[in-house]
């Protein structure tokens, strides 16, 4: 056995040259796992990352985080380096200001609620940079689950948004059900928390333009829901 079972912790074997290199590696580890606090959850690498910092891949990684989906990433000096997570491992997400857990298969936010025999809700999150460029409104392609309770959907403007004077956030029906007139400038935020609400389709987040259509910018849009798990027909 070269390193440990559930870290991988590389072990330095007897008369082994270079003993630094396994220790240095093991070290690296060490301080991505311990504690881990990352910086975003993120489809391409960052600009101009400092030594140590951590993120979460996302679904999508492009550029030097493709083909890493969900995996750790630290950066090194030698350049980017990832790690698998284990089962439950739970890291905290600054940009976020949550907890996450690796589930086994994907990231969601941190908690095991009501377990029962097998069968147990889960508070799920999900996040979308959306570009507005063109158009009166904007769908997200991220949606709010079949069968789920819904709890919030809180925007931020990462890019400032041209062509309208404000945005609306809700669905098709209810385009500022979750929050109306939200400002078009950098880091505009709203908090879109409602009453829990049952959802019985999958349904996408409407950004509606007010005044005129978006020509551009980039919002983030986040919502977190209750989720049911066990062995009914859907899942």
């Amino acid at each position: 056995m070269s390193s440990t079972g559930r870290l991988g912790l590389p072990y330095i074997v007897t008369a082994q040259a270079q003993k630094e290199v396994t220790h240095n590696d093991g070290l690296n580890r060490l301080d991505a796992f311990v504690t881990p606090v990352v910086a975003d959850i993120a489809n391409a690498p960052p600009g101009s990352p400092a030594v140590g910092d951590l993120y979460i891949v996302g679904t999508s990684g492009s550029g030097d985080f493709s083909g890493e989906d969900n995996k750790l990433a630290q950066y090194l000096t030698s350049g980017w380096v990832f790690y698998t997570p284990f089962k439950w491992m739970d890291a905290v997400v600054e940009s976020l200001d949550t907890r996450m857990a690796y589930d086994g298969s994907g990231w969601v936010a941190f908690g095991l609620i009501m377990k029962d025999t097998g069968e147990y809700l889960r508070v799920g999150h999900q996040q979308e940079d959306v570009t507005v460029d063109s158009g009166a409104f904007k769908d997200t392609t991220i949606t709010i689950p079949n069968r789920s309770i819904l709890l919030t959907v809180n925007v931020r403007v990462l890019t400032a948004v041209t062509g309208a004077s404000s945005f609306d956030v809700g669905i098709s029906g209810e385009t500022s059900k979750f929050g109306g007139s939200i400002g078009v400038g950098l880091d505009s935020t709203n908090i879109g928390i409602i009453g829990p609400t049952a959802f019985y389709s999958d349904t996408a987040v409407r950004l509606t333009a007010n005044g005129s259509d978006f020509t551009g910018g980039v919002i983030r849009t986040t919502m977190q829901y209750f989720k049911p798990k066990g062995p009914w027909p859907w899942e």
